[in-house]
């Protein structure tokens, strides 16, 4: 089964091994852009393990834990683009990620639990309407 965010995460995995390799060639230190493959490829799995995820409360942590990757991603490439050591479109790698974040945070919020509108309200929530507390006269 694909989707979307599948497919951005792919190919944006796809971009960042091609990046690796041409970086690995400079001879610089790999440090970064090693962790950034292990984030990207994290961020793929999870979004790989939301669309088999059993039901919605592990559906909503896989794309939590995905949307952490993605964070770190883009993190870890304004870090390395900002050395100016290696030249390359940082910009198109940092749009891919940011995208998938966004639809990621979009499916998230989709998928908050909404307030039962039936069920009985708090003790507390008069206090939180202001309609208690207040002094007579």
């Amino acid at each position: 089964m694909s989707t979307a965010i599948f497919d951005k995460s792919v190919e944006f995995l796809a971009q960042i091994a091609l990046f690796n390799e041409s970086y690995s060639k400079s001879g610089l230190d790999r440090t970064l852009t090693n962790r950034l493959v292990q984030a990207a490829a994290e961020m793929g799995t999870h979004i790989n393990n939301s669309v088999y995820g059993s039901d919605k409360t592990a559906f909503n942590a896989c794309l939590q834990d995905a949307l952490k990757s993605s964070v770190e991603c883009v993190f870890l490439l304004k870090v390395i683009s900002s050395t100016n050591l290696f030249p390359y479109d940082y910009v198109f790698l940092i749009t891919m990620v940011q995208d998938i974040k966004n639809v990621l945070i979009a499916s998230l919020n989709a998928n908050k639990p909404q307030p039962d509108q039936n069920a009985p309200q708090s003790k507390w929530n008069k206090y939180n309407n202001g309609t208690a507390g207040r002094f007579s006269t």
